[in-house]
C-alpha cells in the first residue's frame, strides 16, 4: 500500500510535462499527422481543402492519442522506480519522415518523434539494490514505449471485430509502425535504450513485437496472435543466445 501512496506522490509531483516537451511534442504531433494524413487531402487525385482538414484533425487525434498513451507508461513506470523521465523531439527523425512521404507519396510512415532522457530522483531511489542510473533500468523504462503502443494496437484491433471503423484501422496501423519503429537501435530511439541495456531483453521484446505487429494485420483472433507473438519472442530469444550470446560472453 505504501508504494502505491509513493507513487501517486511522486505522479503528483513529477509527471507534468514541460514547456519545452510540451512544445516538442505539440510538433512532432502535427508533423505525424501530416505523414499519416498526407493521401488523404481530397478524393482520388483531386485536391480538397476541406476534407483533407478534416482529415489532417483525425490523425492528429489519432497520434496525440497514441504518442501520449506510449510516452506516460515509460513515464509512469520511471517514476515507479525513482527516476524523471523527459522526452525530447528528434528533429532530423521528423524532418526524414516527411521526406519519405514526399518521395513514397505518403505509402510508407515513417515514425521517428524522439526519445528520452531520465534523471535520478536521489531521494526516492535510496534502497535500491543499484544506486544511482544504470542501463538495465533505462532499458526496461524505454521500452515501455513499444510495448505500449502495440497493446493499444492490440485493444483497437480486439474493437474492430466488433465496430469496424476507418479511423479504428487507421489507429492499429500507426501503433504498429510506432511500436516497431520505435525499436530501431540507434539514438535517441527506444530501442538504443533497450539494447545497451540489456541485448536478451531487446532480443525478446523486439522478436515479440514484430511478430505480434505482423499477427494482428491477419485474419486470426486477437489472442491467437498474442499468444502466438509471445512463444515468438522466446523461441527467437532462445536462438539468439544460443548462437550469438552465449558465444559473446566466452569471448
Amino acid at each position: 500500500m505504501g508504494e502505491i501512496v509513493d507513487l501517486l506522490d511522486k505522479l503528483k509531483r513529477y509527471f507534468k510535462f514541460t514547456p519545452l516537451e510540451l512544445r516538442g511534442l505539440s510538433i512532432a504531433i502535427l508533423v505525424m499527422a501530416f505523414i499519416i494524413s498526407f493521401r488523404e487531402w481530397g478524393s482520388g487525385s483531386n485536391f480538397n481543402f476541406t476534407i483533407g482538414l478534416f482529415n489532417f484533425f483525425n490523425a492528429v487525434l489519432i497520434v496525440a492519442l497514441s504518442v501520449l498513451v506510449h510516452i506516460s507508461i515509460q513515464r509512469i513506470w520511471a517514476l515507479a522506480t525513482g527516476y524523471r523521465l523527459e522526452w525530447r523531439m528528434w528533429g532530423f527523425g521528423l524532418v526524414f519522415g516527411v521526406i519519405i512521404a514526399f518521395l513514397t507519396n505518403g505509402l510508407f510512415w515513417l515514425i521517428l518523434p524522439g526519445g528520452i532522457m531520465v534523471h535520478h530522483l536521489a531521494g526516492h531511489r535510496l534502497g535500491w539494490v543499484r544506486y544511482g542510473i544504470n542501463y538495465w533500468a533505462l532499458g526496461l523504462i524505454a521500452l515501455g514505449g513499444p510495448l505500449a503502443s502495440i497493446s493499444l494496437a492490440i485493444l483497437f484491433k480486439a474493437v474492430s471485430g466488433v465496430v469496424f471503423n476507418a479511423l479504428i484501422q487507421k489507429v492499429i496501423i500507426f501503433n504498429i509502425a510506432y511500436a516497431v519503429f520505435s525499436l530501431i537501435p540507434i539514438p535517441p530511439l527506444d530501442g538504443s535504450r533497450t539494447l545497451y541495456g540489456s541485448r536478451m531483453l531487446y532480443a525478446f521484446s523486439t522478436a515479440g513485437i514484430v511478430a505480434a505487429a505482423i499477427l494482428i494485420n491477419l485474419n486470426i483472433g486477437v489472442w491467437v496472435a498474442v499468444v502466438t507473438s509471445v512463444f515468438v519472442g522466446i523461441l527467437l530469444w532462445l536462438l539468439y543466445y544460443m548462437f550469438f550470446e552465449h558465444k559473446a560472453w566466452s569471448l
